[in-house]
């Protein structure tokens, strides 16, 4: 099974906002082969208890922070469920408009990687009016809505684990993903590294929400941004051994039931479609030697 697109939001302790922004996706999507995951980092306010009322998928362990929580969506979308777009959503940020993932579906297509225009950043805007054909080019980026190709994905990898916590991930996964061409551009101006990166608008809005910011996490991320950014090449999801075999159970119990619980706008159930269909899955994609 294949989907055109997914909308993977993540999410921890902001129940009440996050249930804004999935009606906003529900109402707002028009794919008719879209996928829909909320990825849980571990929330304690009764965001789980609302997804199951709701009936809303999601993927969710422990809490790690946000790079491995956005690697739990983006995983289980493009890797799993084979979408051709995933679109990564903080859980503040909700559609505006009616058909709102057309435009990050063509800008994935054509880019790769796309980021969000926010206003707020208008500062360091250098060119583009935010479309899929002129987009802005900007000297920063932000996480609130990205969109990225299977492809991208499967050159540059997902977001660095050793990212704990708060701060910088984003960042150094956008400059990846443009070093192997997606998303933006990175050259040399006077001896200096020099990245651009390509932002849309987008039809969505971000809503005023409490900040989970921790200084201690964003410094400690900022040092190790500094160490690995001009690194090359490809990042699994998780680190070491262990960690691999916490991603792969998470991964394997939200895929337990099958992947046709992910259609954003669910078929009528068929004898066939009942059938566990994750556990097979997983024995392909890990099977021991």
């Amino acid at each position: 099974m294949s989907f055109k697109v997914g909308v993977g939001i993540v999410t921890f302790n902001r129940r009440e906002i996050l249930s804004g922004t999935i009606d906003r996706v529900r109402a707002l999507t028009r794919q008719p082969d879209a996928a829909l995951v909320i990825a849980d980092d571990g929330s304690t306010d009764g965001t789980l208890t609302m997804l199951r009322d709701k009936q809303v998928p999601v993927i969710t362990g422990v809490n790690m922070g946000i790079a491995w929580n956005k690697n739990r969506a983006l995983f289980l979308l493009s890797h799993l469920l084979g979408c051709d777009t995933v679109i990564l959503l903080e859980d503040d940020t909700r559609p505006d408009r009616s058909g709102w993932e057309s435009e990050w579906m063509e800008a994935a297509s054509r880019w790769g990687h796309v980021n969000l225009a926010g206003h707020w950043m208008q500062e360091h805007f250098l060119s583009g009016a935010g479309t899929v054909e002129d987009p802005v080019r900007s000297k920063m980026v932000t996480a609130q809505c990205s969109a990225y190709s299977r492809g991208a994905l499967t050159f540059a990898g997902y977001f660095d684990p050793r990212f704990k916590g708060f701060g910088h991930e984003h960042v150094e996964h956008t400059r990846r993903l443009i070093r192997v061409g997606y998303g933006g551009t990175d050259r040399r101006v006077n001896g200096e590294e020099q990245v651009i990166y390509n932002l849309i608008k987008g039809g969505v809005t971000v809503v005023s929400a409490q900040s989970y910011y921790n200084q201690q996490e964003e410094e400690r991320n900022l040092q190790l941004a500094r160490r690995i950014m001009g690194d090359q090449g490809y990042r699994s999801p998780w680190g070491l051994d262990d960690e691999l075999r916490q991603f792969r159970s998470e991964t394997e119990s939200a895929m337990s039931d099958g992947p046709d619980r992910f259609r954003l706008t669910p078929r009528t159930p068929h004898a066939s479609s009942r059938q566990p269909a994750g556990r097979g899955l997983f024995s392909r994609l890990f099977r021991r030697s």
